[in-house]
C-alpha cells in the first residue's frame, strides 16, 4: 500500500460524502497525511442572477467545512478546508475538484459515488466518474453504505 502525504476529500452534505470523509480521516490519521476537505459551491451564473443565494451557499459550505475539519483533528494532524466555486472557465464540479487537487499537491482525493447507473447516470452525471477519469493521482472512490475503517 502506497503512504500518501496529503489526501483532498470533496464533500457536500450527503450521506455518501460523509461516508468517504469519515474513510479518508481514518487513513489520514493512519498514514499520518494532510487532509483537506473541499466544498465546491456550483456559482457559475449565480453570480449575477443571484448573489446572495451563492453568500448563502457559501455559508452553508464553510459550516460543513468547519464540522469535518473539527471532526479530523488530532494531534499533530494537518486539517485545512477550502470552498471551491465552479466559473465559466471551469463550471465543471470535478473540474474545480481536480483543480483543487493540483493547486494544494494532493497525491490522493477520496471521493463519495452515489452509485447511479443508466440513465440517472446519464441525466445526473457522476462526479467521481470525472473525477477519476481525469485525475493524474489516484482516487478513492467510496460507495454508499460502506463503513468507515
Amino acid at each position: 500500500m502506497s503512504t500518501y502525504k496529503k489526501i483532498l476529500v470533496p464533500i457536500d452534505a450527503s450521506q455518501t460524502a460523509q461516508t468517504a470523509a469519515a474513510q479518508a480521516t481514518a487513513l489520514a490519521h493512519d498514514q499520518s497525511a494532510a487532509l483537506r476537505f473541499v466544498v465546491v459551491v456550483e456559482a457559475h451564473g449565480l453570480m449575477a442572477s443571484a448573489p446572495e443565494l451563492l453568500n448563502v451557499m457559501g455559508n452553508d459550505a464553510r459550516l460543513l467545512l468547519d464540522a469535518w475539519v473539527n471532526k479530523a483533528q488530532a494531534p499533530g494532524q494537518d486539517v485545512s478546508s477550502a470552498v471551491v466555486e465552479t466559473s465559466q472557465a471551469m463550471p465543471r464540479v470535478a473540474d474545480a475538484i481536480l483543480s483543487e487537487a493540483r493547486r494544494w499537491g494532493a497525491d490522493l482525493i477520496v471521493i463519495g459515488s452515489h452509485g447511479r447507473s443508466g440513465v440517472r447516470r446519464m441525466i445526473l452525471g457522476s462526479v467521481a466518474e470525472g473525477v477519476a477519469q481525469r485525475s493524474t493521482v489516484p482516487v478513492l472512490i467510496v460507495h454508499a453504505g460502506e463503513n468507515p475503517a
